[in-house]
């Protein structure tokens, strides 16, 4: 990412501001950086310092400024607080209501993300109002809108957009079908689904279109800051780069990677937040790619998966991305799970969609030949790893990949 010298202006002012939390006020410089070598000296802020400075340790506007308050999931430990100010809400709702998906006066959005404590629901509901479309906040960690409620309300209110993770929006198509419906039939009114919450590989959004027959709108972000980036109408996923500074850092977090290539990113707040981050380690694995899309941006940013969940073979790993291109070559796709084995094969579980679904060993030699590693792939019983009892009682949407990850 090319510096300026007004971004260094700009981190200047945020840096000063952020001195009024009380984490902040001893770890940052109480005069202005000189130069970029001085940010990157910079020390890192931590999700076990956003724990441990919860709820209130990063907040640095006055209390009655204060609007909106979110909590992470907490399912790694303490959950992480996040604050939003009435500017903060205006600003995203503001920025976050140009996404791709284009929403307008008429436009029913069905959203299915969790609402309790999570940001997303939230900021998808404000956007879509803010253009001035009708939403229908239909949750999804609660046993009153079951799948076959979600089915019933995208029929009966002739529902346009469906904002949910990718793959809830699996379940629900699943779910459909089940019922003796044809997703890309018998919903003639979607137009579209906006997709968030987890990252969505150009692997997993041809998936949703083949079972839609509609586009799929990404966005990017996270409950510590809001959203980062977006799709715009070509379907590409831009960084929000007049609020948020992105590096992308190799694997010891020293140093930037080439242009292009995957790294680590760390972002820092480019406005005056209620809670900036200030060199926040995101846990996530990316590539920032510059090169102009038709919608004018000049960066495309590419999700390849949480650090966190990367499987290593030989000493190569092995992130969401990849996983998902092979799975995407597979007879089934939707429902899947993968581990190493001690002799160096990755390992998948399948589900198989239909009763006469099989691997020909030749396939499987052309994925073994093309992505240089050894390969298991067992197709498995459908309702082995969703119980389907469940997913229409509670459609309840988990991770949409369980790996056992290992490092070299």
């Amino acid at each position: 990412m090319a510096t300026s010298e007004e971004h260094l202006e700009r981190i200047n002012q945020v840096l000063r501001h952020a001195r009024g939390s009380a984490f902040y006020r001893e770890r940052l410089p109480d005069t202005p950086l000189r130069s970029w070598e001085e940010f990157q000296r910079l020390p890192f802020t931590t999700k076990e310092d956003l724990r441990q400075q919860s709820p209130h340790g990063l907040v640095c506007v006055p209390p009655q400024e204060l609007r909106q308050y979110h909590e992470s999931s907490a399912t790694t430990g303490t959950p992480v607080s996040s604050w939003f100010s009435g500017d903060d809400l205006e600003e995203i709702h503001s920025r976050f209501s140009e996404w791709g998906v284009g929403f307008t006066p008429g436009d029913r959005v069905l959203i299915r993300f969790p609402y309790a404590l999570s940001t997303i629901g939230h900021f998808v509901h404000g956007a879509a109002q803010h253009k001035g479309a009708c939403v229908i906040p239909a949750d999804s960690r609660t046993s009153i809108t079951p799948l076959p409620r979600v089915i019933e309300l995208l029929r009966k209110l002739q529902v346009t957009v469906l904002a949910t993770i990718s793959l809830s929006a699996v379940m629900i198509a699943e779910a459909a079908e089940m019922a003796g419906l044809e997703p890309r039939r018998d919903f003639p009114h979607l137009r579209a689904i906006c997709c968030a919450g987890e990252p969505l590989t150009q692997y997993r959004r041809q998936l949703l279109e083949d079972l839609w027959g509609v586009p799929v709108y990404d966005n990017y972000g996270m409950t510590e800051t809001g959203p980062q980036a977006m799709d715009c109408r070509e379907q590409r996923l831009h960084p929000w780069r007049g609020h948020f500074w992105m590096e992308v850092l190799d694997e010891r977090l020293e140093k930037e990677v080439a242009p292009g290539e995957t790294g680590n990113l760390v972002v820092t707040s480019l406005t005056r937040r209620a809670s900036p981050m200030i060199r926040y380690i995101t846990g996530d694995r990316v590539q920032l790619l510059e090169k102009p899309c038709g919608c004018g941006e000049p960066a495309t940013l590419r999700i390849r998966g949480r650090e966190d969940d990367l499987l290593w073979v030989k000493g190569r790993p092995f992130d969401l991305w990849k996983l998902e291109e092979i799975v995407s070559q597979l007879p089934s796709r939707r429902f899947w799970r993968v581990n190493t084995e001690p002799d160096g094969r990755l390992h998948f579980v399948v589900e198989r969609e239909r009763d006469g679904d099989s691997l020909r060993p030749a396939l499987l030699s052309r994925l073994e030949e093309h992505h240089d590693v050894r390969l298991k792939v067992e197709l498995v019983p459908k309702g082995t790893l969703y119980d389907r009892k469940e997913l229409i009682s509670f459609g309840m949407a988990g991770k949409p990949i369980y790996v056992s990850s290992s490092r070299p």
